[in-house]
């Protein structure tokens, strides 16, 4: 259960932290003595400890009080989810050691060189554009997933031309995206810079940081096609490449965050997104492989912090810390309020276990089996519909299964000190099936220890970097 915290930073200056009334401070030693009720304390911090126990500080811990999910919320989300993803093609010509759809993982369909339905992919777009629901002017984004989503380059210019049919009217704002290998973008540029797309290009660095992304056909690094092509939409397309074009990276034993971001920042002025290695649904006979792959995101930040780099200054803001603040600052502190300022009105808080997005909130991804899936990253599975004939969604079955989840892990949540914001998708636990079983354990958990250390980290950042204060307020203000 939830109490209030003493925590120190780097500097060793004392901070409480108190869950109730979302408050940070920064306070004197003598303090700690009066918590720990030492003998020789000053009357006035004496005096200050009792005026924030009369105000709820150092309260007697409650249980959190989580909700429960309502079927008109599923059903609304359905009809007002922000972006449609399809999984254009299970096809690829590359053979990425580290796929997450590769020899090395489960979770996933059978691949098996399939190809989207595209009457499928049309009726789920009718049934979302043409809801009466869509207000005017409300945003969708159409996204493009494989596989490599260019190998069915005929299957994008057909939703492209569909989606012009269902909005003549131009009732939505739509906007395109993909996620791509860049290594076919030679041959469809003109189409996909006539359409405005945002495409999100994997690439891991160099040459030697780029060498798990190899072809299919001749196991060949695939960095100088990807350079090729990069470089060629830079130099015709520059406004495009400016501001339509962004990278991400997967992090591994063959690059580190230096690589990364000094090459791409370095070659074409961009910031990319670094993820690690995803360590969910491993084949048993494949852990090996994975751990010896892996390279731990928070241990490479530390190694390039340490280095003499004038990219530091730009690249520190995308520090796993500096995201970590931005939660903190989001969920934990006062400033809450200023992102959902009905909280004020409310009695009490209404939340729900773990920071997992409601069904449809954000996303409806369509499948090339026809599954209808809240993200690309969970596994098949947990499928919550699918399009044959029509598009088929059991509201009332979503519901059930979401609340069972959430009956279970509350037990969990209600004495963790991350329940505000833990970033856990709950389809990422690798035994959700077995949640009501006593020996279930989330990875996740942050206890008191645990949580203090959180704020050692954050404390101890925004010391390092006060400025970071103000620049994150301004920047989650204008989400």
């Amino acid at each position: 259960m939830i109490q209030t915290l003493l925590h120190k930073t780097e500097n060793n200056n004392l901070y409480i932290y108190d869950d109730l009334h979302r408050l940070s401070m920064l306070t004197h030693p003598e303090f700690k003595k009066v918590h720990e009720v030492s003998i020789n304390v000053d009357s006035y911090y004496l005096g200050k400890y009792a005026f924030l126990k009369k105000h709820g500080f150092f309260s007697k811990p409650k249980l959190i009080d989580f909700v429960t999910l309502d079927e008109s919320v599923v059903k609304e989300n359905i009809f007002k989810t922000n972006q449609i993803i399809f999984e254009v093609t299970d096809i690829c010509n590359l053979n990425c050691t580290y796929c997450g759809f590769g020899e090395l993982y489960d979770g996933f369909d059978e691949r098996n060189r399939k190809k989207i339905n595209p009457i499928s992919a049309k009726k789920l777009l009718e049934f979302i554009i043409d809801n009466e629901k869509r207000s005017k002017h409300s945003t969708l984004t159409i996204s493009f997933y494989g596989g490599e989503p260019l190998l069915n380059i005929k299957f994008i210019k057909q939703i492209v031309k569909i989606v012009n049919q269902l909005n003549t009217e131009k009732k939505l704002d739509i906007t395109y995206s993909m996620t791509t290998n860049a290594t076919l973008l030679y041959k469809h540029i003109n189409f996909i810079v006539a359409n405005k797309f945002k495409i999100l290009i994997s690439l891991d660095g160099n040459e030697e940081n780029h060498s798990y992304r190899v072809f299919s056909k001749n196991q060949k690094n695939s960095f100088r096609k990807v350079i090729e092509n990069i470089d060629m939409i830079q130099r015709d397309y520059p406004e495009y490449f400016a501001t339509n074009v962004k990278f991400n990276a997967v992090l591994h034993d063959r690059n580190s965050i230096k690589d990364v971001y000094e090459f791409i920042h370095t070659k074409y002025d961009k910031i990319p997104i670094i993820s690690e290695l995803t360590l969910e649904d491993v084949r048993c006979d494949k852990k090996e492989q994975i751990e010896k792959m892996f390279h731990n995101m928070t241990a490479s930040e530390e190694e390039y912090q340490k280095e003499e780099s004038n990219l530091l200054p730009i690249w520190h803001s995308n520090l796993s810390l500096h995201n970590e603040l931005i939660g903190f600052l989001k969920y934990y502190s006062i400033n809450f309020y200023t992102f959902y300022i009905t909280s004020l009105f409310q009695n009490s808080e209404k939340s729900l276990p773990t920071n997992t997005c409601l069904p449809f909130a954000r996303k409806i991804y369509l499948t090339t089996h026809n599954k209808l899936l809240p993200c690309e990253r969970i596994n098949s599975k947990y499928t919550l519909g699918k399009v044959d004939e029509n598009v088929m969604i059991d509201i009332p079955e979503i519901t059930r299964r979401y609340n069972f989840y959430y009956r279970h892990l509350k037990k969990v949540c209600q004495t963790c000190y991350s329940y505000r914001f833990c970033g856990l998708c709950m389809f990422s636990i690798k035994n959700l099936d077995e949640l009501d079983m006593e020996e279930f354990i989330c990875k996740k958990f942050s206890d008191q220890k645990s949580f203090q250390n959180k704020l050692y980290r954050i404390f101890s950042f925004l010391e390092k970097y006060p400025n970071e204060f103000s620049y994150i307020l301004e920047e989650i203000n204008t989400e």
